[in-house]
């Protein structure tokens, strides 16, 4: 027995295994007695030995006003077999229901159903938003038959069935008078979603056509019923859920240096050229830019062809949200390679990635993976140009710069980033068209992937090794994109950041915004900018937009 001394009193304590069975017996008794009193017929059926009664209630259903057929035959073949003792859980009649289904909303009914379908054509098309109005004038194509009444009766809408995704994308790719009402389950990234208004779906999941039914319950009936019968009359169309989208966001050249670091300087505003399109850039999970310019301390900027860039103007990157640097420029290396190893360490200490370039040659050929909501993405990056032009620009053993391209090399990233990610993203710093013709006149060849050499064959090269999407983030003068393969590229953005106001080629540029849900790569939402003389770019107007899109096309 042991004793404790509190205030020059001995107490006496009982050894500690004493005490433990004296509270797990006590606590026993009380558990077993809160659980009687709590469920008291339960504990007494279990010590009984009796069986329990189950309920097992009949609930009577009716559709009232214009429910197309297609849903009740849905919602009756989706709740027959639950039944239990041969009595049935739902029955169906026709009028003076325990729950009565409606296509309209009124005050005191709640949804029981709700679907959306989303407005698409292909890839390719120029047609980027849309309306129910517009939508009636249009040729629309569904995938199922249960839509087709429904869309007529409701909305005014005529839609033919076609057999297969495969066979509407091919529809679609006739004629952009075609479209196509899909669930958010059979969208890939050869179709491109239809805004709607000025809303997208992927953004805003009202943003469609909408299917929406409705229920009341008779008076003293359970709720419990309805909840049981909105898991079962859906269709089995997947919902979209916003917390499992991967939204990606990847622009063009930045090289903030020459006329427009004057302007930031003139202004001693150093987020300039970000104040317009900052917030656009940064709404995303991830936000990539190509920056081809280094941070020299005491950067004079100047005009031609060597460019450095301010301390200050790390202002413009951050408030772009960017979340990763591509560093597969030719210029990064202008002010020597001590400069270019000083930027990467502040992209690093504002914990900011990069790829396609780095502080040595192993370090600039390492695969950038990333991961978010349940995809994850491999980024490569190389410079195809000064490798094969033998410039300063490439990382050497004990020198920053750029990550140095070839075939074989390329190949091996590209099956190591397959078999450690779901999607492989490949950017090439390929030769530049030459975009600055004499005058401010449209240059149509410069939207075309160069002949010689052969950008076609690299980039494409680059998907049937496995690539998912490969960009060219060299171009000055945006070029055009294609679905290749299993698929899709994007020749070139265009400049971001940068002072080239003089030629309408080099004021147009895009952004890209993939969505990936879950490791599957989804769709791309193209945006097109414009920058003017105040070297500011922003979204484009409707006129812009069009124009960049009809030349892209044409280039094709």
């Amino acid at each position: 027995m042991k004793s404790i001394v509190i205030n020059d009193i001995k107490y006496k304590r009982p050894p500690k295994g004493r005490i433990s069975m004296y509270a797990a017996i006590l606590a026993l008794f009380l558990s077993f007695l809160f659980l009687y009193i709590q469920n008291f017929n339960t504990v007494n059926t279990l010590i009984g030995f009796r069986t329990p009664k189950i309920r097992y209630d009949t609930y009577t259903v009716a559709f009232e006003g214009n429910v197309p057929e297609e849903y009740k035959v849905l919602a009756k073949d989706n709740v027959k077999d639950m039944v239990f003792n041969k009595k049935e859980r739902f029955k169906f009649v026709d009028s003076k229901a325990d729950i009565t289904i409606q296509s309209e909303k009124t005050d005191s009914n709640v949804e029981v159903l709700s679907e959306t379908l989303i407005p698409v054509g292909h890839l390719y098309s120029l047609k980027t938003a849309t309306d129910e109005e517009d939508i009636k004038n249009m040729n629309v194509y569904v995938l199922s038959d249960t839509y087709i009444n429904f869309l007529k009766d409701q909305y005014g809408i005529t839609a033919q069935k076609i057999e297969s995704v495969e066979a509407l994308v091919a529809k679609m790719k006739e004629s952009d008078s075609n479209v196509g009402l899909i669930t958010y389950d059979s969208l890939n990234f050869s179709m491109k979603i239809l805004k709607v208004g000025d809303q997208y779906y992927l953004d805003n999941h009202d943003a469609g056509i909408h299917i929406r039914f409705y229920a009341t319950l008779a008076e003293g009936v359970d709720s419990f019923a309805l909840d049981i019968l909105k898991k079962n009359i859906s269709t089995d169309s997947k919902v979209t859920d916003t917390a499992s989208l991967l939204k990606l966001n990847m622009s063009g050249v930045v090289a903030i240096s020459r006329d427009l670091g004057s302007k930031m300087n003139s202004l001693q505003n150093y987020d300039y050229p970000a104040e317009k399109l900052g917030p656009f850039l940064s709404d995303a999970d991830l936000t990539h830019i190509s920056n081809e310019v280094s941070f020299v301390d005491g950067c004079v900027v100047a005009a031609g062809m060597r460019f450095c860039a301010r301390d200050q103007y790390m202002e413009s990157i951050t408030a772009s949200g960017v979340d990763i640097v591509e560093l597969t420029g030719n210029h990064n290396n202008d002010y020597g390679s001590a400069n270019n190893g000083r930027s990467i360490e502040m992209y690093k200490a504002l914990g900011m990635d990069y790829f396609g370039g780095g502080l040595n040659n192993e370090d600039a050929s390492k695969i950038l993976y990333k991961e978010v909501d349940g995809t994850k993405i491999a980024f490569i990056g190389y410079n195809w140009y000064d490798t094969t032009y033998k410039s300063g620009a490439i990382a050497w053993s004990d020198k920053p710069g750029a990550n140095e391209y070839s075939e074989e090399k390329m190949k091996a990233n590209i099956a190591e980033a397959k078999a450690n990610a779901d999607v492989v993203i490949v950017d090439f710093q390929f030769q530049e068209c030459y975009c600055y013709p004499e005058g401010d006149v449209v240059y149509p060849i410069c939207y075309k992937p160069l002949g010689n050499p052969d950008q076609k064959g690299v980039f494409r090269k680059a998907i049937d090794l496995g690539a998912t999407i490969v960009l060219g983030t060299q171009a000055h003068q945006p070029q055009t994109y294609e679905l290749y393969g299993d698929g899709v590229i994007y020749y070139g953005l265009g400049n971001l950041y940068f002072d080239q106001w003089n030629w309408i080629g080099t004021r147009q540029a895009m952004i890209l915004t993939h969505y990936f849900d879950d490791g599957k790569y989804i769709n791309t939402k193209l945006t097109p900018i414009y920058m003017d003389r105040s070297m500011q770019p922003d979204i484009a107007t409707e006129a812009q937009a069009g124009q960049l899109l009809k030349s892209l096309k044409d280039a094709r």
